[in-house]
Order: structure tokens, then sequence, then C-alpha cells
């Protein structure tokens, strides 16, 4: 179905049409033909006229394969395919056959154009027939077949064209929907929040109980597993592979053959502008003078002071700056040198030669990749003595202590965290822990250990030897929660009740600044809002209620961080002259919509031209 949409160049008045034509073929005219069946090809009728089931076959496998990139499709999928191809080809016919009772047609002037202006056949603008025959044959295509493609494309655009073109929308339709797209509001707002709500006095203990039994699910302990874990992973093992100088050496002489950087220099630079005051500074520096006291020496002396990091020489805005950097020796204060902007005064804190990084740079890196690779080797010729020992049922605690395995027992919930609410220390990195935390909350208490994939190259067995399920937690372990949480609703009711109180105030008449003055809450105005628009100053749930409201009136929205009171102060409503790009893309949007409304009633009038017949036993013969 796509590909027939591409190949009308994505025009929305055809998408329109066919789209309209599915729900015909599908509601009204698709019978089964029983009669159909036999030595016939013809996999469908349509005004009479024969539709070959090759050409659905063809359009079945155009998008069989392009379903195919995500999966193989199982029979309920080709079916739909199947279905879809059907359908395209008879949109296909449809459209040819009213094409020739209404003598439409396509000269080979305007197919010839229409191709020549194609891009992917052009070299320089130009239609070159060399690249028209490459891209042709890249995608399969004939050019007797493309150009019958093209012919079709411009013959049904002439249709399609045809009927919707004069389908305008009434000027006051326009002018009524930009009324309500552009009408902004203004609004005062007051933030009520909870942390600045003064805290409540020290509760009695049968209130903080009372509220312990009145909130269970707060205070409860999730599901608890306690685990026998071993580990067989490469970054696990590999900080404790051994790697010798000479390894070393070899691999830093294989990287610096493959690595090369340019010249470098950090250092920190002084522009004055004269050689005296140049001269103080360099004076004060070589002294014993710091950075930062260098850099307020500069200031006074109406001089610049700057910091470069690993800079290439082409990288240094002066060349005679450039030149003497690269020649001074590095932590010792040089200048003064003359250059364009001034006289500079400089000190290299860092030298990089040319070619190879040194060894000193890049061996953590050397030796962490040989490493891995150590480990990696050990894991894979330890794996199946490791499956070997579980299948001959070896508890955990005793496997071999020679099968680079790392051994963790512990208790954790189903987010991996400890009894105490801290991550659980399980090794090899996040990844490998997310996946023993799922498979440890899939298996059952009893289980068998098995080696089981991770991710990396890694392996992992468990045992479950307890099970704690989901409890209340006793009110004496939970107590200073029980009064943490207590206090934090206490705050919450008693912002909502000052933001309540500014509610009822402003809307039982009173001045929206007046009101919440009294309260002692701070004012701010919103800029102007729209239906459309992302909202400032107010939560998003609140830009419909405003839009409901009128001038005076309030409402009230909770937060996360407390509670705002919005007052509606100004509705603000723009004429389409004042934004004439807003109304013409409404009047677009309306356009589009009444050609669908004109386009669907034409394909009604079809329903009484076009007997479609279906052979469903020969179209099934396509997908299964």
């Amino acid at each position: 179905m796509l590909s027939w949409v591409r190949k009308l160049r994505n025009s929305w008045l055809a998408r329109v049409f066919f789209g309209a034509l599915i729900v015909i073929f599908i509601f009204w005219g698709i019978s089964n033909v029983p009669g159909l069946t036999g030595g016939s090809t013809a996999v469908a009728h349509i005004g009479g006229k024969p539709v070959d089931i090759s050409e659905v076959q063809a359009e079945y496998h155009s998008e069989l394969t392009a379903a195919s990139q995500s999966g193989t499709p199982d029979l309920a999928a080709r079916q739909q395919i199947a279905q879809n191809a059907l359908i395209t080809v008879l949109r296909q016919h449809a459209l040819a056959l009213i094409e020739t009772q209404l003598g439409i047609t396509a000269p080979d002037a305007a197919i010839r154009a229409r191709v020549y202006a194609i891009p992917a056949f052009q070299t320089n603008g130009v239609f070159d027939q060399a690249k028209f025959n490459m891209v042709l044959q890249q995608n399969n295509f004939s050019p007797d077949h493309f150009l019958d493609l093209e012919k079709s494309n411009l013959t049904n655009s002439q249709l399609v064209l045809a009927i919707t073109a004069g389908a305008t929308p009434p000027q006051p339709l326009t002018d009524q929907i930009f009324a309500y797209v552009a009408q902004a509001r203004t609004a005062e707002t007051v933030s009520i929040a909870t942390a600045a709500q003064a805290p409540p006095p020290a509760p009695a203990d049968a209130v903080l109980q009372r509220y312990w039994k009145n909130h269970p699910q707060a205070f409860t302990a999730p599901e608890y597993r306690t685990i026998k874990l071993v580990i067989l992973s490469p970054a696990v093992m590999a900080p404790s592979e051994p790697v010798s100088s000479a390894e070393l050496a070899d691999a830093y002489a294989r990287t610096a053959a493959l690595t090369h950087v340019n010249a470098s220099r950090s250092f920190q630079v002084v522009t004055a502008k004269d050689a005296k005051s140049a001269a103080a500074i360099a004076t004060a520096w070589q002294a014993g003078a710091g950075w930062t006291q260098i850099q307020a020496t500069a200031a006074k002396a109406d001089g610049t002071a700057v910091e470069f990091d690993h800079a290439e020489a082409t990288q240094i805005p002066s060349q005679a700056l450039a030149a003497a950097v690269f020649a001074a020796s590095p932590n010792t204060v040089t200048g003064p040198v003359k250059g364009p902007f001034g006289y500079y005064v400089f000190k290299v804190t860092n030298a990089v030669a040319a070619g190879a990084p040194p060894l000193s740079t890049l061996a953590p890196q050397l030796k962490a990749e040989i490493q891995l690779r150590k480990a990696q080797t050990d894991v894979a010729q330890d794996v199946d003595n490791v499956q070997d020992a579980l299948a001959g049922q070896t508890p955990l605690d005793q496997l071999p202590g020679n099968l680079g395995l790392t051994a963790v027992e512990g208790t954790l919930d189903a987010n991996g965290n400890t009894l105490e609410g801290t991550p659980a220390p399980i090794p090899g990195g996040a990844k490998l822990k997310t996946a023993i935390v799922k498979a440890v909350f899939a298996a059952h208490l009893g289980d068998a250990p098995q080696l089981l994939t991770g991710p990396d190259n890694s392996y992992f067995a468990f045992t479950i030897s307890t099970i704690t399920p989901p409890a209340v937690q006793p009110y004496d372990q939970v107590k200073a929660a029980v009064a943490a949480a207590w206090t934090q609703d206490q705050l919450s009711r008693e912002a909502e009740t000052k933001a309540a109180d500014l509610l009822a105030a402003v809307n039982a008449g009173k001045n929206f600044d007046t009101a919440a003055t009294a309260a002692g809450d701070s004012v701010a105005m919103t800029p102007p809002i729209t239906r459309g628009a992302q909202p400032v100053g107010i939560p998003a749930d609140m830009v419909p209620v405003l839009f409901s409201l009128k001038p005076g009136q309030a409402t009230m929205e909770q937060t996360p961080d407390g509670f705002v009171v919005a007052g509606l102060t100004l509705i603000t409503q723009p004429r389409p002259a004042d934004d004439p790009q807003a109304t013409a893309q409404i009047a677009q949007a309306l356009t589009k919509s009444l050609q669908n409304d004109v386009a669907e009633s034409f394909l009604s009038g079809l329903q009484t031209r076009d007997n479609v017949q279906v052979d469903p036993k020969l179209l099934a013969q396509i997908y299964q």
C-alpha cells in the first residue's frame, strides 16, 4: 500500500482519494465469487474486467520484502499484506477505469518533462541517461515499467486535482478558527511551596501509630530474596590479569604505528600593552607569583591573561607567540616577546611532541585492553568446566577455585537493593547486575543452579535460599520514616489549605492582588498563554481550565513542590490581519479537510459504478 502512495509522489490529495477508496472496497464492493475459480488467473474483477493474480503477487512480494525487514511475518500478517496488495492493485484499476471514461491522458512530452525533472536522474542539473538506467537497474525497474508508472501518476494527479481543486473554506470559518487558536490569556499566579510551610508540632506517638496503620502501603517492605551467586565475567576478572612489560611494549609499538598526534602546548600567557609593563609582570612571575596573582596584575596594567590547553601552533592567534611558545622550555617564565597585539609573557605548563603519544600516556589504556583480552580467553576456557560442574550437581560454594569465579552472597529486592536500601554489591557493571536481578526474581525457591549468559560475554549462576514476601514493617523499625511522612503530609495539607483559601477569596469577588497580599504571598504575572503553546508560569494541566474562566476568576493546581493558584486577568483576541501567516496556515488546513470531504463524496458515487468481485481461494494461494 505504501509503495503505491510513494509512487504518487506523496501527494496528500492522492492519499485522501485512495484512503476513501479503501474504505469503499472493504465495506461495499468486495464479495466472494465462487464462480471465478477453476482455470482462471483472475483474482478479482472490477468494472467487469479481470485483475490477473500476477499483478497482486508482484505487489505482495514487494510489500512482504519491506515487512520482513522487521521480522518474519506470520500467516495472519501475510494474509493482511496480501489484502493490502489486492487493494493497491484494485485502486490502480479503478483509477484507470474512470480516467478512460473521462478521457484523461498524459502526453508523452509531459511524461518526459516529469522524468527529466527527477533529481535522481540528473548530473549537474541536467538529465543523465546513464544515471537513469543505473538507478532503474538498482531498483529492479525496467524503463518501460517505470514510464508506465509515471504516466499513471500523471493521469491520476490530473483526476484528483480536478475533483478537489475548487474546495476552499469560507472566510468566516477561517476567522472563527483563528480566533480560537490565537486567543491568549494572561494570569496572575501565586506559588505556595510545601517546604515553605511552618513545621507542625511534634505529634504524639499514638498519632504516628494511627498514621502508620492508615498507610500500610507506604511502610511495606518489598519482597526480598537471599541468594548465593557466582559470576564468570571478563570485566570482573580483567583487573587481576598480569601484564608484563614486554606485552605492554609490544602493544605500544602496534598502537604507535597507527597513532599520530600533532605537537601541542598548554601555556598561560599575559599580553601587555608596552614592554615596561610586560617586564614588570615577568619579574613578578619569575619571583614566584602564582597565576591568580599574575591575572590580577595584568588586569591592573590593562593587560589580558588567558590560558591555552593543548593548543597546536596553528591555533595560537599570533605567529610570533606560537614560535616562542614552541621554542620555550616547560615550566619557565619566558618574555617579554613582541607581537602584533603587544608584548607577551608566558609559561608553558605542558608540552606534547609530534608523533605517537608517549607510553606513559597510553599505558593505562593498553594495560586494560590486554587484561580484558586475557580475561575473555580465560572465561571461554572455564565456561565448559563450570557447566560440567553444575551438571554434576556441585553446590555453588564447592565449585573449584581455579575457574575464575567470583562468589557473592546476600539479600536483595527486585530493584537490586539490600535490606538497608543501598545498591547490592554485585560486581560486573550495571548491565550484568540488571540481568542477574531479573533472573533471580523470575526463578523459584529450590531451583537447581544453571549457568546463564549475561551481557558482555559474562555468565552467572545462583541459588535462592529464602524468599521473604512483602510485609508491613513493624512500627518500631520505621518510626522515623513514619514521622517524616506524617510531617510532609501536614506540610502539604497546610499548603493546600492556603491555596484553597486564596482561591475561595478570589472566586468570591476579592481582588487577586489584595487577597494574595493579605495572605503574605507574592504575585507573579504569566506571559500571554495560547491553547497550543507550551505554558510558562503555570502547569500544563491548568491551561484548559484557564480558558474556561472569566476575568477575575481563579483556579488552583497541585505541583510536585506544592500548589499554584492562578487568576485570569486578561483575554487578548488578535484579529486575522494581525497574523497573516497563522491565518494562511489555518486556511490551508481547512482546504485539505474540505478537499478530503469532496474526494470521499466522489468515491461514494463509484459505489454504483464498479462491481468489485474477489476470488478468496485464489487470493489465499498468494500468502499461504
